[in-house]
């Protein structure tokens, strides 16, 4: 509930819309979707750790986006190194541009952009770095991300968003063979997808640089996570 309430502030309080350019020469909803990132994370009760982000704008509303995590697992209070790597095609649009073709009963309706959807889809891959581990890395599964994006391209702007995957999660194997041989740790695909929900600020300090500030919720781990960052924007 807190974080829901946080996220009403933090919407209500950006601006909703504005036809004029600000101090950075951009239209308020001229969002970089060409970029390179890097972000320092820390979670409960794991390592803290980092991930390396890009973007790639393609034309019209596509673009793509490439990340590389390397953050922790917490099992049997013990943290485990994990490296995530995922790759997706995502698309936007102003949700103005989505419903301003909408007609009811031959009235066309003109809405204002007052935030962007976005939607990316793709896939994502694991490692897990522990000597006592059985895990194959090469598995790939589907990866999506979906949210909306507003605020101001010329100065704060931000992100809430639903991140859905299937993840892999430590099993202690209970055989009573293993029990006696202490067999290593096996890594499974979990049969409930991981959902992140989370938000993400940022503030465009100039027209190349800008600084970033988000959270989110893990529902396979029960963990919470912040993560600050700097971007450089092309």
């Amino acid at each position: 509930m807190k974080f829901l309430s946080f996220f009403l502030f933090i919407f209500l309080t950006f601006p909703l819309f504005s036809d004029e350019k600000g101090r950075l020469d951009r239209e308020q909803f001229d969002f970089r979707y060409t970029s390179i990132g890097i972000n320092f994370i820390h979670s409960d009760d794991v390592d803290n750790g980092i991930a390396i982000n890009s973007s790639f704008k393609l034309p019209g509303p596509l673009y793509l986006k490439f990340e590389r995590r390397g953050d922790g697992i917490d099992f049997e209070n013990e943290s485990i190194d994990k490296t995530t790597d995922s790759f997706r095609v995502g698309v936007h649009s102003g949700i103005g541009d989505i419903l301003s073709n909408i007609s009811a009963r031959g009235i066309n309706l003109s809405i204002k952009n007052i935030f962007e959807i976005y939607g990316e889809f793709g896939v994502k891959s694991w490692s897990v770095e522990d000597e006592n581990f059985d895990f194959d890395e090469n598995n790939y599964e589907a990866h999506f991300v979906s949210g909306i994006h507003f605020g101001d391209s010329n100065g704060w702007e931000s992100k809430i968003f639903l991140d859905v995957s299937s993840e892999a999660e430590p099993v202690i194997n209970d055989d009573v063979a293993c029990l006696e041989l202490d067999c290593p740790t096996i890594y499974e695909i979990s049969d409930d997808q991981n959902r992140r929900f989370g938000f993400e600020a940022v503030y465009n300090r100039g027209k190349y640089t800008a600084f970033t500030i988000g959270a989110s919720t893990n529902s396979l781990y029960d963990s919470t996570s912040l993560e600050i960052g700097f971007r450089i924007n092309l």
